[in-house]
């Protein structure tokens, strides 16, 4: 079964890859364009059947049989540097694919299935074969030498359950299936040799929502979110090169992942113009370190520190419908970093984000097309690596392009 899940996962993406310093920590919330455009303020307003990613208690608003599907481009950059030693990140632009379909069963159940990217993180740095910083001290101190080039992927499948359990209260949950992807190069990448790390996982975890719309106040509705933790166990290989050929063979490496309780308020104050404020705990403090148990090296570290915070992302978000065909959106974030300043990496050069979106949504009949920009600016952070060295982000930026089609059967 599990063989069976990958591959369905794999055959699915094959036409997509994805990489990421876009979120605080890893995390990644870009389900949909209108989601995008609106920071992410979709908890209690308006339904799509993207709502299943961020509130699925929503679908109970979707009639009949209804599909979406988009796709959100990510273009990054950024910079660490250590012990003075500064290195660009390459511009790239990657990809975050979604699809979701929802089915009306009755007049009280409803029923959803979401594929989509929820944790990622990924880069390439320039002129790694000079960064000496990033490795020299590591054989002396014991502590793994800093990455040039990561990539960390995840894929979720999530099927869900919607009920409207009253004209006020809609319940819903569901269980998501999390693969997840790691690649990863370390060493200083010259005639000396260098060290690849590859490994994979699938794990489960699950998901709950709420909505309240009372009667006595139908401009307004709450609604509350939870996914639960993942825990992966990734297994997979170690391939040393050159000065490191003795550092290859088999291993494990364990990772947490955080769950996420959320809240949001929706306001309509008229027909055509609503707002939405979320505030949202990511419980970061689960990731206290990277574990690798190797199977047959006994050379190289095994623990990486992280000791991640605890942090909250917040959203703000309107939507105004200029026409009945046309909608206007508008959004922004607050996201906060859960990086340790005294055990800062080069897997994610970032610190807190703000992020400022807009967009577009139009609809003929039962056909609709969403368009998003979000731009990102990103704090700097200085502080040290897990070996005491000096170390320090900055120049991080990101922009974003998401486009969602959506079709009512």
């Amino acid at each position: 079964m599990k063989k069976l899940m990958k591959m369905a996962i794999c055959c699915a993406l094959a036409l997509f890859y994805s990489a990421e310093i876009n979120a605080a920590g890893f995390a990644l919330y870009e389900f949909s364009a209108r989601g995008n455009a609106m920071g992410g303020a979709v908890l209690a307003n308006k339904a799509e059947p993207a709502s299943i990613a961020s509130n699925p208690a929503l679908i109970t608003q979707l009639e009949g049989t209804q599909v979406q599907t988009g796709l959100t481009a990510v273009i990054v950059d950024g910079s660490a540097e250590i012990s003075g030693q500064r290195r660009d990140l390459k511009t790239g632009v990657f990809y975050l694919p979604n699809l979701y379909l929802t089915q009306q069963m009755n007049e009280h159940i409803f029923l959803g299935l979401g594929f989509f990217s929820r944790f990622g993180l990924g880069g390439e740095y320039k002129n790694p074969q000079t960064w000496t910083a990033a490795y020299a001290t590591s054989a002396i101190t014991g502590i793994p030498p800093q990455s040039y080039k990561m990539d960390l992927v995840t894929y979720s499948i999530n099927p869900v359950m919607a009920a409207k359990v009253t004209d006020e209260i809609s319940l819903a949950g569901g269980f998501e299936i999390m693969y997840a992807k790691l690649t990863e190069e370390k060493g200083p990448n010259n005639s000396m040799g260098k060290i690849e790390i590859e490994g994979d996982s699938t794990t489960w975890g699950a998901n709950f929502g709420v909505t309240y719309n009372p009667n006595w106040a139908k401009e307004w509705v709450a609604a509350l979110t939870y996914r639960t933790k993942t825990r992966h166990l990734a297994t997979g290989e170690i391939r040393g090169k050159g000065a490191f050929a003795s550092s290859s063979g088999s291993a494990s490496a364990a990772l947490a992942l955080p769950d996420q309780l959320a809240f949001g308020l929706s306001f309509t104050p008229s027909e055509r113009f609503t707002i939405e404020g979320d505030i949202m705990g990511i419980f970061w403090s689960s990731y206290k370190q990277l574990r690798v148990d190797y199977d047959d090296i006994t050379r190289l570290p095994q623990n990486e520190y992280k000791h991640y915070k605890d942090v909250y992302r917040l959203s703000l978000g309107a939507e105004f419908a200029l026409t009945d065909a046309w909608d206007l959106r508008a959004g922004y974030v607050y996201d906060q970093s859960p990086i340790n300043p005294n055990f800062m990496d080069t897997m994610v050069p970032a610190d807190n984000r703000h992020m400022f979106s807009g967009g577009l949504g139009y609809k003929i009949g039962e056909f609709g097309v969403d368009a998003s920009y979000t731009y990102m600016f990103v704090s700097d952070l200085s502080g040290t690596a897990e070996d005491g060295q000096p170390m320090k982000y900055d120049g991080a930026r990101s922009q974003m392009i998401g486009l969602s089609i959506k079709y009512a059967f």
